[in-house]
Parts: C-alpha cells; sequence; structure tokens
C-alpha cells in the first residue's frame, strides 16, 4: 500500500511570529516597528497589512491606520472586518463622507451600525435610525445600535421609540449603568418622573458606588418633591466623591431652594478652600447672597468659571448685581440666562403659548357664550377656590397667608386643570357638556389633587397662576367656584418674569424675551377679561402692592368675601413658610423673609430696557391704576 505524504503545515514567518507575540502582551508599537520593517520583503502582505492596521488603530493612529486597511482592502474587497475597521479610521479623522462611501446601505450588522452613527453625527436622523434598524434585522442582539437608536428617537422626541430601544439595550446587558442613566434621561424630557426613579434605582443595583447615579437619584427624588430622599442620596454621593463636585452643588442648591441656609453653610464649610476647585464658587456666592453680603457674592460669583451651568451662572449673577442696584450688569447677566435657556429648550414645534391662549380667545365671543348651557352637579365636593394672576404677581406670598387658614388645603403649581382639559376630546365643546361628562371631569380633578397632596377634608384651593387664562374651563366645571386674581404693576410682573429662572416649558419660555413676555401678558390677561366678562365666574383681586404694605387692610375684604373668620396666622406667613416643605416657584427665597417693599416699582431702575414693550403693558397698567409712563 503506498504512503501518502501529510500536508504541509503553514509556519508564519518568524517577524510575523514576533509581532503577534509582541501585539498578545500589548506591545503594539514594537509589533508596529517589526512589522514595518518586513513589509518590504514580505510576499503576502495582507497578514502584515491586517496587524499594521491593528496595532496603528490601538495607538490612535488612525491616519497610518487607514493607509494600511485602505492598501488591505484592495486585497481583500469582501473583508467586512477590513472594511469596518477602515471605516471606524475614518470616522475617528472625521472624514465622514470617505467612511459613509466605504458601509452605505451595507445589511452586515457592524458596517449598518458605522453608517448610523455616521448619520447620526451630521444631523441626518431619519437616516441614522433607519441604518440602526437594519442593523438589528440582521442582529437583534446588538447592543450599541439599541442604545444608538434610543439616542437617535429620543433626539427627535419620538419618547415611546427611544425608551423601547433603551429596554431592550437593557436586556441584552442589564448591568450597564450608562444605559439605564440614558433611558432615565428620555423620561425626564419625557416627563416620566416616578419611571425615572425606578430606572435609576435598578441601575444603583449594578453601580452603588457611581457617584453621578447617586446625584441624578437625587434630583429625581427631588423632582418627586420628596426632599428628604433626594438629601439622603446627594449626601451619599457627597460621602463617596474624593472632591468637590456635582453632588456638593446639588445638595447645596435643595438646601437653597428648602430655604435651609443653616445646612447650606455647614456644606461650606466641610469644604477646604485651599484644595477646593474654581467651581466652589458657586456655592459661596449663593452664601454669601443669602448672608446679605451682595459685594462679597459678587466677587465670589465673578470668580465662577463656565463648567458651572450658564443658565445657573447668570441668574445668580444677575440677581446678586439686581440687589447691588446694578441694573445694566443685571440687565445683561439676565439677557445671557435666557439665550443660554432657550439654547438648552431647543426650537419648539407649533403654536408658542401666547398662540395657543390668542386661538382660543378668539373662540370667545359673545354668539359663542349665549350657547353656554348650565349645568349643576352635587356630587358632594366642594367647588375649589382658584388663586390665579400672572407669573411673579405674588401668588406664593398670597398662598403662603392662606395656609395659616386651618380650613384650606392649599396646592401650589399643581396641573390638576391642565391634566382634565386633556381628558376633553378633541370635537367636545366645553359649551355642551352634559351633566354625566361634568361628572366625570369633576371626579378627575379631584383625584389629581388627591395625588397631589389635597386634603380632601378641608377646602381646596387651587394656586396655580396661568389658570387665569380657563376660566371657561372652570366655570364649566365649577360654577361655584371663587377665583382669587393676585395684581401686580404690569411693569414689574414682565421684568421679574425676564429675570427669573424658569423651567422652561412651553407657557415659560415666553419669558425669555421682554417682547414675548409683554405680548404673552396682554394675551393673557384679554383671555382673563374676557372670561369673567362672558361668564358670571365669582372672582376678587388682590394687589401685591397693598399687600406688602398692608397685608391686613388688604387680606380682610378677601376673607370676607369668601365666607371665612379672620384668622391671627394670616398675619405669620414666615410660620406658614417654615412648615410648608419646598416652595416650587421662583419666590421661594422670598417666602421666609419679613414683607419687604423692594420689590415695587423696580422697573424704575429699568425703565430703557423696558422703553421697546411699553406700548403692549401700558394700557394694563392705566386699566388697574398704576403710574404709567
Amino acid at each position: 500500500m503506498m504512503a501518502t505524504r501529510p500536508p504541509e503545515q503553514f509556519s508564519p514567518p518568524p517577524a510575523l511570529m514576533k509581532a503577534m507575540q509582541l501585539m498578545r502582551a500589548q506591545d503594539m508599537q514594537g509589533a508596529l516597528d517589526i512589522i514595518e520593517a518586513a513589509l518590504t520583503d514580505a510576499d503576502d502582505l495582507a497578514p502584515y497589512l491586517a496587524l499594521a492596521g491593528h496595532a496603528t488603530l490601538h495607538l490612535n493612529r488612525f491616519e497610518m491606520a487607514s493607509g494600511y486597511l485602505r492598501r488591505l482592502l484592495d486585497l481583500r474587497p469582501d473583508d467586512r472586518a477590513t472594511r469596518a475597521n477602515l471605516a471606524n479610521a475614518l470616522v475617528s479623522l472625521q472624514r465622514f463622507d470617505e467612511a459613509l462611501a466605504l458601509v452605505e446601505g451595507a445589511e452586515a450588522p457592524t458596517l449598518a451600525r458605522i453608517e448610523g452613527y455616521i448619520h447620526q453625527q451630521e444631523g441626518r436622523i431619519s437616516a441614522a435610525a433607519e441604518a440602526y434598524r437594519r442593523a438589528l434585522a440582521a442582529n437583534p442582539d446588538d447592543l450599541s445600535s439599541w442604545n444608538n437608536l434610543g439616542n437617535v428617537l429620543g433626539a427627535v422626541d419620538d419618547f415611546d421609540g427611544a425608551i423601547h430601544a433603551f429596554e431592550r439595550a437593557i436586556s441584552i446587558a442589564p448591568g450597564e449603568a450608562s444605559i439605564y442613566r440614558n433611558l432615565a434621561e428620555i423620561l425626564l424630557r419625557a416627563e416620566r418622573h416616578e419611571a425615572r426613579l425606578k430606572v435609576l434605582l435598578d441601575a444603583e443595583k449594578s453601580a452603588p458606588d457611581d457617584i453621578n447615579l447617586l446625584t441624578e437619584i437625587g434630583l429625581a427624588h427631588a423632582r418627586l418633591d420628596d426632599m428628604d430622599a433626594a438629601i439622603t442620596a446627594l449626601k451619599r454621593a457627597v460621602e463617596k466623591a474624593e472632591s468637590f463636585g456635582d453632588p456638593h452643588i446639588e445638595l447645596g442648591m435643595i438646601y437653597e431652594s428648602l430655604n435651609r441656609v443653616d445646612d447650606l453653610a455647614a456644606l461650606i464649610d466641610q469644604i477646604d478652600r485651599e484644595t477646593a476647585p474654581p467651581e466652589f464658587s458657586y456655592l459661596l456666592a449663593w452664601r454669601a447672597r443669602r448672608d446679605g453680603a451682595f459685594d462679597e457674592a459678587a466677587e465670589y460669583a465673578a470668580a465662577i468659571p463656565e463648567t458651572i451651568h450658564p443658565m445657573r451662572r447668570f441668574h445668580l449673577i444677575g440677581g446678586i448685581a439686581d440687589r447691588r442696584g446694578d441694573a445694566d450688569t443685571a440687565f445683561r447677566a439676565f439677557e445671557r440666562m435666557n439665550q443660554e435657556a432657550l439654547a438648552t429648550a431647543g426650537p419648539i414645534e407649533g403654536l408658542t403659548y401666547r398662540e395657543t391662549v390668542e386661538r382660543d380667545l378668539a373662540l370667545w365671543t359673545e354668539a359663542w357664550a349665549a350657547e353656554w348651557e348650565a349645568v349643576q352637579v352635587e356630587d358632594g365636593c366642594r367647588d375649589p377656590i382658584f388663586l390665579v394672576g400672572f407669573p411673579r404677581s405674588g401668588t406664593t406670598l398670597l398662598d403662603t397667608m392662606l395656609m395659616g387658614l386651618p380650613s384650606l388645603s392649599v396646592l401650589e403649581e399643581r396641573p390638576m386643570m391642565a391634566k382634565t382639559g386633556k381628558l376633553l376630546a378633541d370635537d367636545e365643546d366645553i359649551r355642551k357638556l352634559d351633566a354625566d361628562r361634568v361628572a366625570e371631569l369633576r371626579t378627575a380633578y379631584f383625584n389629581f389633587a388627591r395625588e397631589s397632596g389635597w386634603d380632601d377634608g378641608r377646602w381646596l384651593v387651587d394656586k396655580h397662576p396661568l389658570n387665569m387664562e380657563r376660566v371657561p374651563m372652570i366655570h364649566r366645571l365649577f360654577p361655584n367656584a371663587k377665583i382669587i386674581l393676585a395684581e401686580r404693576h404690569p411693569y414689574d410682573v414682565v421684568l421679574s418674569c425676564f429675570m427669573a429662572n424658569f423651567q422652561v416649558n412651553l407657557a415659560m419660555r415666553s419669558f425669555t424675551s421682554l417682547d414675548e413676555a409683554a405680548r404673552t401678558y396682554d394675551a393673557v390677561f384679554k383671555a382673563w377679561h374676557r372670561g369673567i366678562g362672558l361668564l358670571p365666574a365669582a372672582n376678587h383681586s388682590v394687589r401685591y402692592e397693598r399687600l406688602v404694605a398692608d397685608s391686613r387692610s388688604e387680606l380682610e375684604p378677601l376673607i370676607k368675601w369668601l365666607g371665612l373668620e379672620w384668622h391671627d396666622d394670616l398675619h405669620d406667613h414666615r410660620k406658614a413658610a417654615s412648615s410648608r416643605g419646598r416652595v416650587r416657584t421662583a419666590s421661594y427665597s422670598q417666602i421666609g423673609e419679613k414683607l419687604y417693599t423692594r420689590a415695587t416699582d423696580r422697573w424704575r431702575r429699568y425703565a430703557p430696557y423696558l422703553e421697546a414693550v411699553l406700548p403692549i403693558l401700558r394700557p394694563w397698567a392705566e386699566r388697574m391704576g398704576y403710574e404709567a409712563v
């Protein structure tokens, strides 16, 4: 029987073997030196080019890597790994067009994922989503594509799609805390705050010592008004932090928002000023401002670095300058604050808040009101008191005073009416709602109020300033409601709105420019007067300037109108402020102070900046009996 020769076994050249050994030992530069020396005489260039490309990628020498990988791709045009590596090298060099030409339309998940990333970086969101979905069709367990798809869908406010993508990513990598945080960010933007907190707490199980995660958990608790839990989480983050950072700032700002100035001071005193970074100046400036040391506060504020969010930084700088009487510096700072607020919030789609008010107002005619069908519902719930007024008109001071009446349960800026209004179908006409439908909506409203903390054994006071443009809806559901309007000089109101660091939702973005703030004031007050003019809604006005000058004289007629007895705690708003918990408005820092009149006629110091909007506001000032220039 004839013997057969064994097949020849391939033995890599010694240079190739040595380079591979060095690469396994993570000596990429040593391997690259050997490969470059051997390339000149190599018969088969492909393995050398492959190793050279691998080594240069690891060394972040992307220009060199792209040269080696392009030569290799010319030799092996069907090699997906080489194509992907070359595309990644070109992406790292920001040569997106060249990289896209290598991967566009590919079905292979690695290539489709790179295509999605390129489209994402260049702002082609729909194309990016399509590429990521193509990658996922080929590989449903592609973690990166699910995570990136969530990011691109979130960029266009497709919250449900983004949430689904991140949840799929978490199911693939349940220990990856960064994906939980991506999901939590989307839930924050979607205003699903309970779900956001749950996701962050789930993430904590796999990353219990993550300081950034603990900080986010603290902020999530704060968003849900669980301030004790927020402080606990942030304290843990502070304890784990090796140096001053975000958890210190967020904990300090919670103490500040709760008017716990002693706790803020104690936190500051724990910090070694010699080793603290420049960001520490932010807390020092707040402390000095709270102490009334405004010149010192200004010095600290000037040292705050740009790493502190500009909305926070310029709001603080502006507030300090205002207290120092430096109107020019203050106004410029508030302008910058509002510019940054708009940049952070991004553009809006559809109508502005003012335009929605004007759209509704156009429908409220005498002919419209003539078709109103009166309905009374007996459900055992007393119609609420609604405390309204344009923002910064003194509604927070007034609601704090009303908390001194034991018979009242005051809820501050909870969206019960807004949420109830969303239950109406587009084709429902509030003028013609029958008793059963009104009863359903009242039940929903009162349930929302209970969820928000209403003690239903007491008379509900629903304080929400911009409910003043919802008079028809209020009167439809609560024909026996009493509506209190807080008034203040229109010039001071609009200026104060411009100076406030509001959370920028649809309504509050109206205050990022004086012009839009003035136009919004005009639209909202037209809606108020049209509403109470067409419908018999019981209302009573309280004037801010009289309230701070002589609170009893201004409050006694109101208390009598409500049918209640005077209570001396109405005088002690500071006592109510100390027990009410977190104040949800821009007035939080003033509520615990003695009554003051320094905000009255503040507009005079800013008169040159208000000139452009005075023609819009002057008629309202004259109508309300204020001085109008």
